[in-house]
């Protein structure tokens, strides 16, 4: 049994398990030995990765497709998490917008919020309440050096990657004394579906995309290596710095500053 597996196992939830990081999250902690309940919207997928991890890793995996969106969202998944004992909570199902708030349809922001805030916050507070009882686990919300900071063109959802920031950083010193681990995981350009649903386009930034952008396996790697050690992860050299520049200057420079940049990767321009 590998350590991971010691301390988070037996079963780890991942939502977002569909593709990108969530997808490289659950075969990861496969891989490990911890079995996996997948959660997303789409079916298909996640039975096509569960058939993957269950041939590769020889472990128990459940599919529960749902829209994390839901005002009874636990109630729907608890066929899922019946009679298992998680481990690991993954909070990692989101997507992105980009475009002046007001020209944005509000019921697909209100959808943002209720993804990237509502849906984590309602699982985590079901979910480790028994890891508190048993004295062990953990928790990873993928949050995003957005998270750091304003930027127009995306003020929605740089603001709810702040609250799962944020939220992520308190609940570590709740946790803490019980023996569960919390991680604010914050990536920077990843290469997934993400840019293409939130009309953005890595081809604007030319031969810097490939110092700017990393694959799904290389977060997931780092993040799992980290869980247990540093509450608040940023992935990559690169986007270290750029959480350090953000946090040296003045809030509104950085908005600004965001702002050009985000408008420069939008797609068209």
């Amino acid at each position: 049994m590998s350590k991971l597996a010691e301390r988070y196992g037996p079963w780890a939830v991942v939502t977002g398990a569909s593709a990108g990081i969530g997808a490289e999250f659950a075969r990861r902690v496969a891989e490990r030995g911890i079995n996996v309940v997948l959660i997303a919207r789409r079916r298909n997928r996640l039975e096509e990765l569960a058939s993957t991890i269950e041939d590769m890793y020889r472990v128990e995996v459940r599919v529960a497709p749902a829209d994390l969106t839901s005002r009874d969202i636990v109630e729907v998944l608890q066929p899922a998490l019946a009679n298992i004992e998680v481990g690991l909570l993954i909070n990692c199902a989101g997507f992105g917008s980009t475009g002046p708030f007001l020209d944005m349809d509000p019921s697909v922001q209100e959808s943002m919020i209720n993804l990237h805030c509502r849906a984590p916050i309602l699982l985590t507070h079901e979910i480790v309440q028994g890891m508190r009882e048993r004295g062990r686990g953990g928790v990873i919300f993928v949050s995003s050096v957005n998270g750091f900071c304003a930027s127009r063109g995306m003020a929605n959802y740089n603001a709810t990657k702040a609250y799962d920031l944020l939220f992520a950083e308190g609940l570590a010193g709740e946790l803490r004394p019980y023996g569960v681990d919390v991680q604010a995981l914050c990536p920077g350009g990843t290469i997934s579906e993400f840019q293409g649903v939130a009309g953005l386009d890595t081809r604007n930034f030319g031969p810097l995309a490939r110092l700017m952008f990393v694959t799904p396996t290389s977060v997931v790697v780092t993040s799992l290596r980290a869980l247990g050690h540093r509450v608040t992860v940023i992935p990559g050299v690169l986007n270290k710095i750029a959480v350090l520049t953000m946090r040296l200057m003045p809030r509104r420079v950085s908005t600004w500053l965001f702002g050009v940049v985000m408008n420069r990767f939008a797609a068209g321009n």
